[in-house]
């Protein structure tokens, strides 16, 4: 809908981007158009006040040189203020002669209608007439501009005259009334056509995002690969829209292809324990097996009932860690010594194959110490169990300029070859399947230290070599500038 969209559910009614900038762009051309029509008006009133105030100076000084010329008698005054008042019909004026400011004795015919002497300002100087010495008067459908100046005197004891000015302006009046009546016909016409002009404006400004849009709908999850083409190139403004798009609909086809790995990878972890124990279920009850026997199916069972456990205690695990809730009990505490404390729980397994695991270096770190823990013990037993035998494990330890700390854990295994690399972190995933299906992992324990570092706004990475072993390396940042995200740690 072009104007509003309402929403029931709440009540609201949200108008369209398309109505509001067409309003906007109304509403503002209406501003200018009055504000410049305006600015004319006055411009215009002022010139004609500067006119009128001009025309009365005029007229004081010719009158006065009139008066001077008949030797400071009225009647040479009065006859040409007769003559003028007459027949001049472009600048109507009228004028009135007063002796000791009171007298009347001449003026334009009717002016006693019209003007009385009372409605005039009082008198000045004919050289001080300025717009603060006229007045305004209207009658019977006129206006007039008034002013009132005294005739100089040659002699002390000539006798005082006075002359009342009027001019009529009735028909500039008529001329800024016809403006604006034109004025207000004219913006009533204009809305109009600002409106469909807005509208027409805002529908091609807003194509782009209709492309987009029609873009967006061809995406569904059969066809997550779909991407909005940025040829032909599009307005800047939404250049950027377009590339965050093609970039989330990749972290999408890339999150929808690992959550279906992933569902792929735990059926087949879940299939596996179970198919056995129902396969040495089966093969138990086919005959009657001795004592012993079921002893030994017992615990086959009890180990894959074990396997299960971890499995799903390590996939919640990581649940929590995707959604968490709770604060994290970090505190600061010794890495080193917590990294013995860890060495110490996998001396017997590292022993057992000849291994030897070297402590170095020290510091101390603001984190979770039970999460700590469980990565580095991740580490150790993925390390323990790639690790040639006799061979040795290096744990070091730094601290970062930052005030953060990085771990690193360094074997002499057979190390990864580099098309695994991107993917060693993943869920399920093993650079060598069989040893999973030997009971050697479940390709959760890089997983799971990922989350843990997720957690605390760390970072997680991994070199390896074929041959020459594998570093992990966990860098920690400084409790200035963590952003530790939330989560149970029970």
């Amino acid at each position: 809908m072009f104007w509003k969209n309402a929403d029931f559910r709440s009540g609201r009614v949200t108008h369209s981007i398309s109505a509001r900038l067409t309003l906007f762009y109304t509403v503002a051309s209406l501003i200018a158009v009055v504000l410049f029509t305006s600015v004319i008006y006055w411009k215009l009133t002022d010139n004609f006040d500067a006119e009128h105030l001009l025309f009365l100076q005029a007229k004081a000084h010719e009158f006065v040189k009139d008066f001077q010329d008949g030797g400071s008698q009225p009647n040479a005054l009065l006859r040409e203020i007769s003559k003028e008042t007459a027949g001049n019909a472009l600048r109507p004026y009228a004028a009135r002669v007063l002796v000791q400011q009171d007298a009347v004795i001449g003026q334009t015919p009717g002016m006693e209608k019209s003007l009385p002497p009372n409605a005039f300002p009082e008198a000045v100087a004919p050289s001080a007439i300025t717009r603060a010495f006229i007045h305004d008067w209207h009658n019977d459908g006129h206006h007039f501009v008034l002013a009132t100046f005294n005739l100089p005197a040659q002699a002390v004891s000539d006798s005082l005259y006075t002359v009342q000015l009027a001019l009529d302006v009735s028909g500039d009046d008529a001329l800024l009334a016809d403006y604006r009546r034109g004025l207000l016909i004219f913006l009533l016409l204009l809305i109009p056509v600002l409106i469909v002009a807005g509208r027409l404006a805002t529908q091609r400004g807003l194509q782009p995002l209709e492309r987009i849009t029609r873009a967006a709908n061809a995406v569904t999850p059969a066809h997550l690969a779909h991407r909005i083409p940025l040829d032909p190139p599009w307005p800047p403004e939404l250049t950027d829209l377009v590339r965050v798009f093609n970039e989330m609909m990749q972290r999408l086809d890339e999150a929808f292809a690992r959550l279906a790995r992933f569902s792929a990878d735990l059926a087949h972890e879940l299939r596996n324990p179970v198919n056995n124990l129902m396969g040495e279920m089966e093969v138990c009850l086919a005959h009657e097996r001795s004592d012993g026997e079921y002893r030994a199916t017992l615990e086959s069972g009890l180990e894959e009932c074990r396997r299960l456990a971890n499995l799903i205690e390590n996939l919640l695990f990581i649940a929590r860690a995707e959604n968490a809730e709770k604060s994290l009990c970090a505190e600061v505490f010794d890495v080193r010594e917590a990294c013995v404390r860890v060495l110490e729980q996998h001396a017997t397994a590292a022993a057992g194959r000849g291994i030897h695991i070297r402590c170095e270096g020290d510091g101390w770190i603001n984190a979770d110490p039970l999460l700590f823990r469980q990565a580095l013990g991740n580490l150790l037993d993925n390390a323990i169990r790639y690790s040639l035998p006799d061979s040795e494990i290096q744990v070091a330890m730094c601290m970062l300029p930052t005030g953060g700390m990085e771990l690193e854990v360094r074997d002499r295994g057979q190390g990864i070859a580099l098309e695994h690399l991107p993917h060693v972190f993943d869920r399920f995933y093993q650079a060598n399947p069989a040893r999973a299906r030997h009971g050697q992992g479940t390709g959760l324990g890089l997983a799971i230290v990922r989350s843990i570092m997720q957690l605390h706004a760390g970072e997680a990475s991994l070199d390896s070599q074929l041959g020459k072993g594998t570093v992990v390396r966990l860098r920690f940042p400084g409790s200035a500038d963590t952003g530790m995200t939330k989560l149970s740690s029970n």
